[in-house]
């Protein structure tokens, strides 16, 4: 594994947990997606056992970070989802609804972070500028807009 790339907890289907390396993160249609690398046995060229890498996508549920890891090097990606053309991003807003004392709010994400109907630029700006309306933290919507005055 890469001492570059950042670690991670994977996640094995029987519940197990595994150190591993993350190397690339897309944010596709049906949610984060992370490409992760765990070490195993292999049998090397020679015929003996020696440690390899196997490299596989896995969902948000498979993978968790390590406290204080830093993940801000990682590369991350948006997939178009359906509809869109390939390489153009996309956005959904969250309505977080009223509660006693706190008027409702809305939650800008970058498509597949929650739910929703996709927005175009345009239609994630104009929500943007709506009163008690934010860009997400956890998906980093802020940082896939342009800049704007």
């Amino acid at each position: 594994m890469s001492e570059a790339a950042a670690r991670v907890v994977v996640v094995l289907p029987d519940g197990q947990e595994l150190r591993g390396a993350l190397y690339e993160r897309r944010n596709a249609t049906a949610g984060w997606q992370y490409r992760v690398g765990i070490s195993v046995w292999g049998t090397g060229a020679n015929g003996r056992l020696e440690p390899v890498e196997q490299r596989v996508w896995l969902d948000a549920g498979q993978v968790r970070p390590i406290p204080g890891g830093d993940y801000s090097t990682v590369p991350t990606r948006t997939v178009a989802p359906a509809g869109l053309p390939a390489g153009r991003q996309a956005w959904t807003v969250q309505q977080l609804p009223h509660r006693p004392g706190y008027p409702g709010a809305s939650l800008l994400h970058v498509i597949g972070c929650q739910p929703g109907t996709p927005l175009d630029l345009d239609q994630a700006l104009d929500a943007l500028r709506q009163p008690r309306t934010v860009a997400c933290r956890e998906c980093d919507a802020a940082s896939s807009l342009p800049a704007t005055n």
